[in-house]
């Protein structure tokens, strides 16, 4: 191995080390409550060799939002978009992506979730700017997904196809943030096959007794 390639390794594992305390700090603390120090102290880094990989705390940022995207969003789209089936079938498809995608990479979802929600409407526009444009893909790939639906006969052809779209990705969102707060007494399997009876189906009994 030459010096050179031995040089870009170290590089490459030096920065999924920084990126990898980043979203666990950025989680844990939000934004605006990590410093460069602390990361530089998590990675066990100087704070030259930090700026070395990275300009400041934004550029950390940002780099973690487009991992995002490209890692979760663009992986589920394509993965989802190769289903051989029909608009529910990709749906049962996304939920297991997105249920295996979070039990492997789960602070880097609870990233997106949490400084998402603190920058939303925040002076700092070009995060927020960022955040909606990611999460308006996100629900463009959706809403494909529900007119495909319609057309099939499988969805409810009087239901908004845009709000579904937003309120699927807003109990994504929001299964997350629980297990998170409860993952001590939720067993995760359990948990997200709940939430998928429940969007698919509500509360109605299975021997097709109707909602009181």
């Amino acid at each position: 191995m030459s010096p050179l390639t031995a040089k870009a390794i170290q590089s490459k594992e030096t920065v999924a080390r920084i990126l990898k305390a980043s979203t666990r700090l950025f989680v844990a603390h939000g934004y605006h409550g990590t410093s460069i120090a602390a990361i530089s102290n998590a990675t066990g880094l100087t704070k030259g060799a930090l700026y070395a990989h990275f300009s400041g705390k934004e550029d950390l940022l940002l780099t973690l939002i487009k991992k995002f995207e490209v890692e979760f969003l663009d992986q589920l789209t394509e993965k989802v978009q190769d289903v051989k089936g029909n608009a529910l079938d990709k749906l049962h498809h996304y939920f297991n992506f997105a249920a295996t995608f979070a039990e492997e990479n789960r602070e880097l979802c609870l990233l997106a979730t949490i400084i998402s929600a603190e920058f939303s409407g925040a002076e700092h526009d070009r995060f927020d700017s960022e955040f909606r444009r990611i999460y308006f893909k996100y629900a463009r790939f959706l809403r494909r997904i529900v007119e495909e639906g319609k057309l099939q006969g499988f969805i409810d052809p009087e239901v908004d196809t845009h709000t579904v779209a937003y309120t699927i990705i807003a109990f994504h969102d929001g299964v997350l943030l629980q297990w998170q707060r409860s993952r001590d007494v939720l067993e995760g399997e359990m948990f997200v096959k709940t939430f998928r009876e429940l969007l698919f189906h509500g509360l109605r009994t299975r021997n097709g007794v109707q909602d009181a």
